[in-house]
């Protein structure tokens, strides 16, 4: 193991045998298969919140958040509900990895069942082959917000709405979201789930459309 790798990894340990990632059950709708395969990269598209909801299935496994400062991590722990949520005292962040990004996420896969990453740019095929490897071997699924070719699945966040908004009254009170599921073994072409993302209670759960009453839209 790396020197870096010793640093950011001492205190946890590996996750080599694991099958698939676990995520919410309410994602199971969402992920073909009901979880992430280790070595797999995950694009997440319009939506920081989207890619933490996904880590909010972990347990006690920890996750890592490299190059995406603006991640709300303590609203995420109340994602799962009564299932439980993402444990802030198992995050790893990395607001600013700079041109070490590639090199930062190689180290967290020993260790991290999840690693969320925003490259700066997207990395080269060679780069790309050495951390799903790494992945793999360590039981760790990639999601990434950023540019990455050949991503196995890719998520985006195509339309949402505030609901509790009136004419200019009330409270935010959760957001319901139109996710789309595209990539390799996705359910069906063109799958789309309506989501809380999240709701009143502050958790992520499937969700009705009721249309545009009472509702807000706003950019994914």
């Amino acid at each position: 193991m790396s020197e870096l790798s010793s640093q950011v990894t001492e205190g946890f340990s590996p996750l080599a045998g694991v099958d698939l990632v676990p995520v919410l059950p309410a994602l199971r709708a969402v992920i073909p298969g009901g979880g992430l395969r280790p070595g797999t990269v995950t694009g997440v598209d319009g939506s920081t919140t989207l890619a933490l909801t996904l880590a909010a299935g972990l347990g006690d496994r920890w996750c890592a958040v490299v190059g995406l400062p603006e991640a709300h991590v303590p609203a995420a722990a109340a994602f799962g509900g009564e299932d439980g949520g993402l444990d802030p005292m198992r995050v790893l962040l990395v607001d600013d990895p700079d041109r070490r990004w590639a090199d930062v996420v190689a180290a967290l896969t020993d260790g991290c069942a999840m690693v969320i990453v925003r490259p700066p740019e997207e990395p080269p095929a060679h780069v790309a082959r050495r951390l799903t490897t790494l992945a793999r071997r360590n039981g760790c699924a990639l999601v990434t917000t950023g540019p990455w070719a050949g991503a196995a699945l890719r998520l985006r966040v195509e339309e949402s709405h505030w609901a509790g908004v009136g004419d200019g009254t009330g409270h935010l009170r959760g957001r319901r979201a139109l996710v789309a599921v595209s990539g390799r073994g996705a359910a069906a072409p063109g799958h789309r789930v309506w989501l809380w993302l999240p709701g009143p209670d502050g958790a992520v759960a499937v969700a009705e459309h009721e249309g545009p009453a009472r509702l807000e839209a706003v950019a994914g």
